[in-house]
């Protein structure tokens, strides 16, 4: 960055490299930081310090827009929706944007560990923004054009401490606080040297070259994600009577959601509107959730180390899993949406970070995130992944109809929608592989509140992700003519 050989503003180009992070930030603060009921001065402190900070998503954009990115880039929706969710060099980022998701589980809510996650964010922070600044201020005597997020502007927002500092001063730690309060700072300090680690690389590959970063022409799907493929998970089959409370209530669910008024919207929606343009209508809004699937299933439904069958079949369910978001983006260009909806790579970030009802779809990947990170039972995890695909089966039975009916009236072809997910998967190793049961196995009152809890939240949450689609479709939010 302070290399004289290096061309202003080219050091601040690395903007596309921080995207995962400076615009994930305001849902950190919003949805994990913050605490929905601040119990005492400590929490109500740190809450005041959420606020001004999510702010600075919008900063951001401006600075992307001002410097040009959209033009150097040259991307449509779908290039910005490949770099976020499927771009090998953004991979690092994929992978910390999962874990601050799930600081809260890492601080187990406690203020005195949040501040020490906090403090050290804002101190490595300000160290960034301390060397960006100077290239802001020569770009903008350079041009007339001031840069708020890279700029002055940021920087005097960024202290390297956070504003109720003094609150925690006078605190003492225990030796089992301290202790975790070190390890906490130390793993955000790993996060940010892989952060710039990986800018570095995005500016050697793409800056120095010239050449943005772009997708393939047809995007490949990844098989390789997870190894070799192991034991499946079995959902039909015997279930242990301290399961079966779940079994009912996940088809109770299951029942409910079927009914939902979207679905008889799409079943019912007369001759005005195509099955193409029924889909046209509401698939964007999925988009968060579909890619950012893959994500949450890698870093935080999987196991680095799996100790036994039920760990094994977490795994191989999620190597399934991560293969489907490469079918929706294919899908995505078949339905011509990028240029139905005309958007560059800013009009993109701000859609899927900062439109009103996308936000609905990222703070439920937070719960979603949050449940898995905070139980590491694989009957638990295999109890979350089972309700996560049961909810989506309603969904994918009628977008399956919807994809049909697309395909045989155009020319059109729907892999995703039509639910032909399995073309992505990884063939079993050998014709043998075992199959996992995990319903006819015990589980305790406990681990069946938290399982019931996973049941009810996932079903909570699609049945307002629903309720927004109809919205949607009905309002025709993206002018589908």
């Amino acid at each position: 960055m302070n290399s004289d050989e290096t061309p202003v503003p080219d050091p601040l180009l690395i903007m596309p490299a921080m995207v995962t992070f400076s615009m994930g930030f305001r849902d950190v603060n919003k949805w994990v930081f913050r605490y929905p009921e601040a119990a005492d001065d400590l929490e109500r402190g740190i809450n005041v310090h959420t606020f001004e900070d999510q702010t600075h998503s919008r900063l951001f954009l401006e600075d992307w827009k001002r410097l040009g990115l959209n033009e150097r880039l040259g991307w449509k929706a779908s290039d910005a929706l490949w770099w976020l969710f499927r771009a090998e060099v953004n991979e690092v980022a994929r992978d910390h944007g999962v874990y601050f998701l799930s600081m809260a589980v890492a601080d187990a809510k406690d203020p005195l560990l949040r501040f020490a996650q906090s403090e050290m964010m804002e101190a490595l922070g300000a160290v960034f923004f301390k060397h960006a600044s100077k290239i802001a201020i020569r770009f903008t005597e350079r041009t007339g054009t001031e840069l708020p997020y890279m700029g002055p502007f940021h920087l005097a927002l960024e202290t390297g401490h956070m504003d109720c500092e003094e609150l925690f001063e006078e605190q003492r730690l225990d030796e089992r606080r301290r202790e975790r309060a070190l390890e906490l700072a130390e793993t955000i300090y790993q996060i940010f040297s892989e952060q710039l680690d990986m800018w570095l690389v995005y500016a050697q590959k793409y800056i120095d070259s010239g050449n943005p970063p772009r997708p393939a022409a047809r995007p490949m799907i990844d098989r390789s994600a997870g190894g070799v493929p192991g034991p499946r998970p079995v959902a039909d089959g015997p279930v242990h009577p301290s399961q079966e409370p779940l079994q009912k209530l996940l088809m109770e669910r299951r029942k409910r959601s079927e009914a939902h008024p979207f679905y008889s919207w799409l079943e019912n929606r007369g001759d005005r509107v195509t099955a193409l343009q029924a889909l046209q209508r509401f698939i964007p809004m999925w988009t968060m959730d579909i890619m950012g699937y893959r994500d949450l299933n890698r870093y935080a439904m999987r196991y680095a180390e799996p100790a036994g069958d039920l760990h094994r079949a977490v795994n191989s369910w999620v190597d399934d899993l991560t293969t489907h978001n490469t079918l929706f983006l294919n899908d995505w260009k078949q339905l011509g949406l990028d240029e139905i909806l005309g958007w560059n790579g800013s009009d993109t970030l701000e859609f899927c970070y900062l439109d009103p009802q996308t936000d609905v779809h990222r703070r439920n990947i937070v719960k979603f995130t949050e449940l898995a990170v905070g139980n590491d039972d694989p009957l638990l995890r295999l109890w979350l992944m089972h309700a996560l695909e049961t909810s989506g089966e309603p969904f994918f039975r009628r977008t399956k109809a919807l994809a049909d009916e697309a395909e045989a009236a155009t020319d059109v072809r729907l892999d995703y929608l039509g639910d032909r997910h399995e073309i992505a998967h990884q063939a079993p190793a050998s014709s043998a592989a075992p199959a996992v049961h995990f319903k006819d196995r015990p589980l305790a009152p406990a681990a069946r509140e938290v399982a019931a809890h996973m049941i009810e939240t996932v079903f909570d949450a699609a049945d307002e992700q629903l309720e927004i689609s109809l919205d949607v479709a009905l309002s025709n939010k993206f002018g589908i003519a």
